[in-house]
C-alpha cells in the first residue's frame, strides 16, 4: 500500500508539473523545445550555466555568495527588527522639538497672511488693473519726456559752465592787463 501511495504521489507531481509547463510555455515550440527533456534536467542545465558565469566573471560570483545575506536583508522580518523603538522614535521627536516649534509658527504666520491675500481688494485686482493701465502708459511716456528733458538739461548746463569759465578766464587777462597799466603809470614819474 505505501508503494502504491507513492506512486500516486509522484503520479500527482508529474501532473502537477505537467500544468506548470503548460502554463508556462505557452507556444508549440517552447513546449517541443522540451520534448525528451525533464525539468530537473533543465534546471541542473541552468545551475551549470550559472556557475560556470560565475566562475568567469568575479563580480558575478561575489554577488551569488551574497545571494543569501541580500534575501535576508530584503526579507520583511529583518525590515520589522530594523524600524526604531518607541523610545527611539520619541527620542528623536524631542530632540526635533525646536524645529518643530518653528515649523509651527511659520504655519500660523501662513495662516494669519493667508487672510490678507483672499481679502476683497485683492479680489478687486484684475478691474484695478484694467484702469491703472492708460495711467501706466503715461507714466512711460511722462519719464521718456523727462528723459529728454534732462539730457537737454545736462547740454545746457554743460554750455553754460564752458560760457562762464570762458568769461572768468577773459575777466581774469583784463585784470592782469589792468594791473599791468596801472602799475605801469604808477612807475612814471610825473612831469
Amino acid at each position: 500500500m505505501a508503494a502504491k501511495e507513492q506512486g500516486a504521489a509522484v503520479d500527482c507531481l508529474e501532473k502537477r508539473i505537467s500544468d506548470l509547463e503548460r502554463r508556462i510555455f505557452t507556444s508549440e515550440k517552447d513546449v517541443l523545445s522540451l520534448k525528451g527533456s525533464s525539468c530537473l534536467g533543465t534546471l541542473n542545465n541552468v545551475q551549470k550555466n550559472l556557475d560556470r558565469i560565475g566562475s568567469k566573471h568575479a563580480k558575478i560570483a561575489a554577488v551569488w555568495k551574497k545571494v543569501k545575506e541580500l534575501e535576508k536583508f530584503l526579507s520583511p522580518e529583518f525590515l520589522e527588527e530594523a524600524t526604531l523603538t518607541d523610545d527611539a522614535k520619541a527620542d528623536i521627536i524631542i530632540a526635533g522639538e525646536g524645529q518643530l516649534k518653528v515649523c509651527a509658527d511659520q504655519l500660523r504666520q501662513v495662516e494669519d497672511l493667508k487672510k490678507v491675500v483672499t481679502t476683497e481688494p485683492i479680489k478687486d485686482l484684475p478691474t484695478w488693473s484694467a484702469k491703472l493701465q492708460p495711467l501706466v502708459e503715461l507714466h512711460i511716456q511722462q519719464k521718456e519726456e523727462f528723459d529728454v528733458t534732462d539730457e537737454r538739461l545736462h547740454n545746457l548746463l554743460a554750455a553754460y559752465n564752458k560760457i562762464i569759465n570762458l568769461l572768468s578766464k577773459q575777466f581774469v587777462q583784463w585784470d592782469s592787463a589792468l594791473t599791468q597799466i596801472e602799475q605801469a603809470m604808477e612807475v612814471k614819474p610825473a612831469d
